[in-house]
């Protein structure tokens, strides 16, 4: 077959989600295949959608639906498609380039074929949501496995299945099983595709990589990982499993099992009762839905026909999409040889950042996109070099955003595989990066570079003659160590000795915190009165910045603690957890929630979450919630929910996390140590206690418990402070400064 004879019609169907399908239909230039339309199908949309689709028109098909049912959606996408492979793509998600080339090997290797499938990363990059799924004729899902599925004969009750935001289907297929089943309009809708194309001799295939990123944003369905429209979901649970099982399973199975599937819906519904993850309340509204599913999935089952549609034939034209790179390029890079690059007052900047917003998390990643976002707004020419973004280039909010590849092959370098292999990826990572960015230099479009200290990924940028090199210091690899309890190897020793040699051979140093600054030079034995070094505190608000999302409290009892961070030693979790422990049992009105990674092994091969869950009461169990990694809108929802935040870390460098809670007018509890008292006040924005001491971490948190005009008051206080201090025009203009005297 041609490299591009097979063609694709890219179908994505939205409703009020303007700023994710902006970004969407963006991303969608960055595709390596060209053979491909784009068809955007509209809900009854009152957002900026409709402006948004308005500027795409002579380059896509728009298809308005008047329903908010994605499945009538779909097959309005699939009625206006004249490839030969319909590409589902979901309003949040955004491709990797190479997604069509991998899809499309599956269409060459396989016939006959129904549909195929990739990877899906969830939020943030770092996990996947689904791989390599398949599905029970009851409507119970495997959405992750190791090998793809083998599910694909048409007299089996198991099929292989895809996630919607990566699906693709045969579009003569398509048509010959009436398209989507329009009875769902939520939920089991692509599955049930899946399973039907199967039995009618369409099987699908998965392929290990053909990577979608998504986002996941809330919908009008989808307000939080608990709060969904339940309704939909059982129903069509219980209608998947009737229509499904026909002539496969005997009606007593057909009877009784797809009300035991659903059953699992409402212990999982008590659990969370139990476990505070949802009200009392919540739990009536859930299960008052949950029944009036579970009727009318059995009616509707085995009394109504299905919704299929057989016409689904059209007469349009394939529509080619005009990918609009020199558009893009114009916009965010400079020309080679560019005045502007080398004029003293608008130099060109490159910052390196392993993540990178919203593709990746952490602090780095945090104030280097708004450091990238500030300087892009006064003019600067802003490169940010990263791993973590699925396009190979892209403009993010006017920043040039460039992924680099760190599998450097560099033979060489082989003898550091077995006994360095930290060093190994690093400085592999490290010559990757330091290529691109003599690249850019090279054609005139940067002047200088700006690393973080970890992982040292500018040191082989360092011997670029002409270029300045400069590095902002956060919490170094020893002192890492030593709070996570590492064990301190030679691997750790070299990396050590290269974070050294990073900051004698750049060319001026920023610290965010005099205290990282002093840590350094104990660990590492470096006189700074040899090195050109600035202090530039991280910035978080922009100074016009007005929060309308402060919490109104409700008239309720409950005090509720938030504690946001990595569930590792580093991070205090431990000493929260024992604290709250004494509280439990004298204040019954106080809640703990906890959000952030919480699948990090902390003692004896277990996660901190489950050494708690392990020792602890079932009425502690019942006042302390994980809840994992969440999206930015749920995060936002936490800390404007809690009453107090508490970060009780060991060692902060700065300590970002407590001006997200003050950007909420929230008291915040930090401990003494680092570069946490440059950030907090004790008894003005805040309380510090001494760190390890459990005893004072208890009776701050009673303090503010007991005291509703202090949280208040230090709220408040925190919240000026953090717009007087704290802010990214601050944060721009000092970083400017400091590179200004970094030429002289």
């Amino acid at each position: 077959m041609n490299e591009e004879k097979l063609s694709f019609s890219i179908v994505i169907c939205t409703y009020n989600r303007d700023e994710f399908l902006e970004r969407t239909l963006v991303s969608l230039n960055n595709l390596t295949y060209s053979n491909f339309e784009v068809i955007v199908v509209n809900g009854p949309s009152t957002d900026r959608t409709d402006n948004i689709l308005k500027e795409y028109s002579n380059r896509i098909k728009i298809e308005k639906n008047d329903f908010a049912n994605l499945s009538i959606s779909r097959n309005i996408g699939i009625k206006a498609a004249n490839g030969d492979i319909v590409a589902f793509l979901d309003d949040d998600a955004i491709p990797e380039p190479n997604w069509l080339n991998q899809i499309k090997e599956l269409y060459d290797k396989y016939d006959p074929i129904g549909g195929a499938g990739g990877r899906v990363y969830g939020p943030g990059g770092d996990h996947f949501q689904f791989h390599n799924g398949y599905i029970d004729v009851w409507g119970e899902a495997v959405t992750k496995l190791e090998e793809p599925g083998i599910y694909v004969q048409s007299n089996s009750d198991k099929y292989n299945i895809m996630m919607g935001v990566n699906s693709t289907f045969d579009r003569n297929a398509l048509m010959h099983v009436g398209g989507f089943d329009e009875y769902y309009e939520y939920f089991h809708d692509e599955s049930d595709l899946c399973a039907r194309l199967t039995r009618s001799g369409y099987p699908i295939y998965h392929h290990q990589e053909a990577f979608v990123h998504h986002e996941f944003a809330r919908s009008h369905i989808r307000k939080s990982n608990y709060k969904l429209n339940w309704y939909p979901i059982v129903k069509n649970t219980v209608y998947f499993g009737v229509k499904n099982s026909i002539e496969i399973k005997s009606l007593g199975k057909r009877l009784i099992k797809p009300f035991l599937t659903a059953r699992k819906r409402a212990i999982e519904f008590d659990q969370w009762r139990r476990h505070g993850n949802i009200t009392i309340e919540d739990y009536r509204l859930f299960m008052k839905m949950w029944w009036k599913g579970v009727f009318r999935g059995y009616i509707d089952g085995f009394l109504r026909k299905r919704k299929t549609n057989y016409q689904l034939q059209n007469e349009q034209v394939f529509m080619k999409f005009n990918k609009v790179f020199a558009e893009l390029d114009r916009s965010i890079i400079t020309i080679e040889n560019s005045k502007e690059a080398f004029d003293d007052k608008k130099f060109g900047i490159c910052l390196i950042s392993r993540h990178y917003p919203p593709f990746g998390s952490g602090g780095v990643a945090t104030y280097t996109r708004a450091l990238a976002e500030g300087l892009v707004e006064k003019g600067f020419p802003v490169f940010v070099l990263t791993t973590s973004v699925p396009a190979k280039e892209q403009k993010i909010n006017g920043v040039c955003v460039i992924r680099v590849d760190s599998n450097n092959v560099n033979e060489e370098l082989n003898f550091l595989v077995d006994q360095y292999p930290i060093t190994n990826h690093n400085i592999r990572s490290s010559l990757q990066i330091s290529n691109k960015i003599e690249e850019l230099y090279n054609q005139g479009l940067i002047k200088i570079v700006e690393t973080p200290l970890w992982d040292y990924e500018g040191l082989a940028t360092t011997q670029i003659e002409g270029l300045k090199t400069i590095v902002r210091l956060e919490t170094p690899l020893r002192k890492a160590a030593e709070m996570q309890g590492w064990n301190w190897n030679h691997d750790m020793e070299l990396s050590a000795h290269l974070e050294k040699k990073l900051i004698e051979t750049c060319d001026g140093v920023i610290s965010i915190s005099n205290n990282v600054k002093t840590i350094i030079s104990q660990l590492y034995n470096i006189d700074w009165s040899n090195i050109n070094t600035k202090i530039v505190p991280l910035g978080l608000l922009k100074s016009d910045y007005i929060n309308t999302k402060v919490s109104q409290k409700k008239k309720e009892e409950i005090i509720n603690i938030l504690f946001v961070g990595r569930l590792e030693p580093r991070k205090g979790i431990d000493l929260l957890l024992k604290a709250f422990h004494n509280i439990a049992q004298k204040y019954l009105h106080v809640k703990l929630n906890i959000v952030g990674n919480n699948s990090i092994i902390f003692d004896k091969n277990m996660t901190m979450q489950q050494i708690f869950e392990k020792e602890a009461s079932s009425e502690l169990l019942n006042r302390v919630t994980f809840f994992g990694e969440v999206s930015n809108e749920e995060l936002e929802e936490k800390y404007q929910e809690c009453d107090i935040f508490v970060a009780p870390s060991r060692y902060e460098s700065f300590g970002l996390v407590y001006l997200e809670a003050m950007k909420y007018k929230k008291p915040v509890i930090g401990c003494n140590v680092g570069g946490i008292p440059e950030v907090i006040t004790d008894g003005m924005t805040g309380l510090l206690v001494e760190p390890c001491n459990i005893s004072e971490l208890e009776l701050a948190l009673v303090k503010l418990i007991l005291n509703e005009n202090l949280r208040k008051e230090l709220g408040q206080n925190a919240y000026d402070n953090l717009l007087n201090v704290f802010t990214v025009e601050s944060m721009v203009n000092n970083t400017l400064k400091a590179y200004n005297s970094f030429f002289r």
